[in-house]
Formats: C-alpha cells, structure tokens, sequence
C-alpha cells in the first residue's frame, strides 16, 4: 500500500516537473526569438541607468548621501524595467491564443512556476548586467559582497515572484499596463523596502538585520500567495 503511494506520487511529481520545465524551455523559445523581454528590459535599464548617472553621478551625489539615495534609484530602475518587460509573458498567451493550449496541458501550480523560473532568469541576467555598471558610475564601494549578492537574488525573485502574479490576474483584462502598475505596488512595495535597506547595509558593511528573513518571509508568502491563487485566476 504504501510503496503504491510513493511510486504514485514519484510518477506525479516526475509529471508535474516536466510540466514546469516545458513551460520553461517554451517561454526561453518564444523570448529568443523575439527578445521582446531582453531587449525591453534591458533598453529601460540602460537608458534610465544613463540619465540617473548623469544627473546623479558622483559628483552630483554628496558622500554623506550617495549610500542612501542610490540604492533606492537602483531597484527603482529593476521594478520600472520588470514592469516594462515581466506582463508580456501572460498578455502574449491571450493574444496569441495559446493560453487554451496551456490550460489543457500544464497544471496550474507547474505553468506557475515555469513562468516564474523564465521571470527570475530574465531578472537575474538583467541584475548581473547593470549592477557592476551602476556600481562604477556611481563609484559605489561595496563592503559586503555576499550580503548585497544575497538581496539581489532574494529581491529579484521576490520581484519576480510578484510580477507573475500579477501579470496573470490582469492578463485577460483591458487596459493592461496601467493594471498592472496600479496591482504591482502594493503588492512588490514592502519588497523593495527590504531590498533597499539589505543594499543599504551591504554597501556600508553592516549586519543584515532583520531586513533578511522578513525578505526571505516575504518570497515565501508571495510564492504560496501564487500557488493558491494562480489556479482561480487562470481558469476563472
């Protein structure tokens, strides 16, 4: 009896991760093909990184302010270029009319999280990309590598997290982007405080702090926020 169960729920959880990976690897085609998302996001970012480095560069910064003004414009610039380029991967199933196709072959829970999974990569390649170029134009010195490592993992897949959400429910309606700006602030704004402050801390040497786990408390609660939701929203 139960080696039954175990290899019945071996065989589901084989099933339900092929599902995700599939959704996964389609969202990398569709994106390669189009870099619509790549080259969205990453047009935003560089061009606002320009203009805030420009208008406030070193010199345009006072020391005794630079360290708590420019970790704000910095995950100001990763929310404003996940919103730019995140909502396109739902918004494309309905307009394409593929997210019929989807409903039939993926659980809600696996296309969840294989949209997730494409949304965290696109995030953390965008990260990678712009971080040690904001870094040398702002003259920033970093003196906790591994905790400002730390946030911008634990804060991008909380953005990432809540962008998928969010781009689900507003999918199916008009008016999309504006939708999606008006939902994604009370959803992603306790996010980027605790990111702002985990940035904060790592560019002064400080502890972590609390900011930590209530970030990490944070992912959690959206991701299982997602996972209930996400099947009353994309079969309503």
């Amino acid at each position: 009896m139960s080696s039954g169960i175990w290899t019945s729920a071996r065989t589901w959880a084989g099933t339900w991760a092929a599902e995700a990976a599939a959704v996964f690897a389609k969202e990398w085609r569709c994106e390669l093909r189009t870099r619509y998302a790549l080259s969205t996001l990453g047009l935003f970012a560089f061009t606002t990184l320009v203009v805030v480095s420009v208008s406030l560069g070193p010199l345009g910064v006072m020391k005794s302010q630079g360290s708590a003004v420019l970790p704000v414009l910095f995950w100001v610039i990763l929310l404003f270029s996940a919103t730019a380029g995140l909502p396109r991967s739902f918004v494309q199933e309905e307009e394409s009319q593929t997210a019929i196709a989807l409903r039939l072959s993926a659980t809600p829970s696996a296309l969840f999280c294989g949209k997730l999974a494409y949304g965290l990569t696109v995030l953390l390649a965008l990260e990678i990309m712009i971080t040690p170029i904001y870094l040398g134009m702002m003259s920033l010195a970093v003196r906790s590598p591994g905790l400002l490592a730390v946030a911008l993992a634990a804060g991008g897949y909380g953005l990432a997290a809540g962008s998928t959400l969010v781009a689900a429910i507003i999918a199916q309606a008009k008016g999309k982007g504006t939708l999606f700006a008006v939902m994604a602030f009370p959803v992603l704004l306790p996010l980027l405080l605790l990111a702002i402050e985990l940035t904060r801390n790592a560019l002064g040497g400080e502890p972590a702090g609390v900011a930590l786990s209530q970030l990490l408390l944070y992912d959690a609660s959206v991701t299982i926020a997602g996972l209930m939701l996400f099947p009353a929203v994309w079969n309503p």
